[in-house]
C-alpha cells in the first residue's frame, strides 16, 4: 500500500528554508502547516489576494509581488532578504514561492544564498538539483548585480548564544508541565464557582492582570522570549518591543521596590507590552504569574510556595549550568517582562555573568 503523499510538495533547501509553488487549496495550506512551515515569502504578482489568504490561514507573510519572468528591484529584494534573515534567525521555517516555483523563486533564493556568503559557484551548486533557479537574462543579471553588493545579516536581536548548542526542549517540557498544573487549578476553581467562571480569562476576556508588573525566572524568560519570536509577526514583534521600551522604566521602578528601595507604586502600573486591545498577543504562552492572578489568593500562594517557585528555581539553575558550564550564584535571577520582550534581559544576563566572574577567587 503506497504511502500517503502530502497535499503540497516542498523542496527543502535547508532545515529552515523551502521553495515551492503557489498553494491553491485549503488542503495545501494545511499541508504546509503539517510540514512545519511558519512563514511565507510570496512573490506572486498575478494573485493579488493569495498573500492575505495565507496570512488568514495562520502564516506570517512577506509579500513582494513580481510579475512572471520579472526580476526584483535590488532595494526591494534587500528588504525581503532582511525579513527572511530575521525569520530564519528566530527559528521559523520559511517557504519562498511564486506561481510555479521556478524563475522568481529561484532568483530570490539565489540572492539569499549569496547574502549568506556562498558565492556564485556554491550557490549554483545548491540550485542544481532544484527547479527553482533564475529563468531568463533579466533574472540572471539581477543576481550578478546583487552578488556585487550582497549585504550581511543585519536584523539580529540579543540572544543567549554560547560555544555549545543547548537543547531547550527538556526545559520547555518541564515548564509546560507547570503550566498544565496551574491551568488544572483554574479549571477546578471555575467548575466550583460560577462567578469565577463568568469573569473569564485575563488577557482574553479582560486585561485586569495586565497592569501588574511581571517578573520571570531565567527558564521562563527564555521560554516566553522564544514564543514571542515564534508566534508574532515581524511587525507585531517590533510593536511589542516599542511598547516594552516605553514601559521598562516603570517596571524597573517596581523591581526597585522589591529590592527595598522607596518607589511610588503609581509609577509601576504600566500596561503589559504584550497586551493589544485588551488581549494578550501570546495568550496560550503567557507567564505563570498571569495565570495564577486568576486563582483565589489562598490557592495561588500555595501553588507558588509548594510547586512553582521551587521548580522554576531548579529549572533556571539547571538551564544556567547548561548555558555556561558554571554553577549559578545562590541568589536567583529575575527579569522584568518588558526586558524579556525587548531582549534587554540578555544584557542583564551577561552583566550578571561578568559580575559573577569578578567575584571568583583568582
Amino acid at each position: 500500500m503506497a504511502e500517503n503523499k502530502p497535499a503540497y510538495k516542498l523542496d527543502w533547501v535547508t532545515d529552515h528554508l523551502a521553495v515551492g509553488y503557489a498553494p491553491m487549496s485549503v488542503a495545501q495550506l494545511d499541508s504546509l502547516h503539517e510540514q512545519g512551515v511558519d512563514a511565507i515569502l510570496n512573490l506572486c504578482g498575478e494573485f493579488c489576494d493569495l498573500h492575505d489568504i495565507e496570512a488568514g490561514h495562520g502564516f506570517e507573510v512577506y509579500y513582494m509581488p513580481l510579475h512572471d519572468e520579472e526580476a526584483p528591484d535590488l532595494a526591494e529584494l534587500e528588504k525581503a532578504l532582511e525579513w527572511l534573515d530575521e525569520s530564519i534567525y528566530l527559528d521559523k521555517r520559511v517557504l519562498i514561492h511564486c506561481r510555479h516555483g521556478i524563475g522568481r523563486t529561484g532568483t530570490v533564493l539565489n540572492a539569499y544564498l549569496l547574502r549568506r556568503g556562498l558565492g556564485h559557484k556554491l550557490a549554483g551548486r545548491t540550485l542544481r538539483g532544484l527547479r527553482s533557479k533564475p529563468a531568463n537574462f533579466d533574472q540572471w543579471w539581477a543576481i550578478r548585480k546583487y552578488g556585487r553588493k550582497s549585504g550581511k545579516l543585519t536584523l539580529r536581536e540579543p540572544s543567549l548564544e554560547f560555544k555549545h548548542l543547548v537543547d531547550l526542549a527538556p526545559y520547555f517540557q518541564d515548564y509546560e508541565a507547570l503550566v498544565r498544573r496551574a491551568e488544572d487549578l483554574f479549571d477546578y476553581e471555575a467548575s466550583e464557582s460560577a462567578e469565577r467562571k463568568a469573569q473569564g480569562r485575563c488577557g482574553l476576556n479582560h486585561d485586569r492582570c495586565c497592569h501588574t508588573p511581571v517578573r520571570l525566572s531565567l527558564v521562563e524568560a527564555v521560554y516566553v522570549a522564544h514564543k514571542i519570536n515564534a508566534q508574532l509577526t515581524s511587525q507585531e514583534r517590533l510593536d511589542a518591543i516599542g511598547r516594552a521600551v516605553a514601559t521598562a522604566g516603570k517596571e524597573r521602578a517596581e523591581q526597585a521596590r522589591h529590592e527595598g528601595r522607596e518607589v511610588c507604586l503609581a509609577e509601576a502600573g504600566a500596561l503589559c507590552p504584550l497586551s493589544v486591545d485588551g488581549q494578550c498577543s501570546i495568550f496560550p504562552y503567557r507567564p505563570l504569574q498571569c495565570r495564577s492572578f486568576e486563582l483565589s489568593e489562598e490557592v495561588a500562594n500555595e501553588l507558588w510556595e509548594d510547586l512553582l517557585a521551587p521548580e522554576l528555581d531548579k529549572g533556571s539553575r539547571d538551564l544556567f549550568f547548561s548555558f555556561t558550564s558554571e554553577f549559578p550564584a545562590e541568589a536567583a535571577m529575575f527579569f522584568a517582562l518588558p526586558d524579556v520582550v525587548s531582549g534587554r534581559y540578555v544584557q542583564t544576563f551577561f552583566h550578571y555573568m561578568m559580575q559573577k566572574s569578578k567575584k571568583q577567587p583568582a
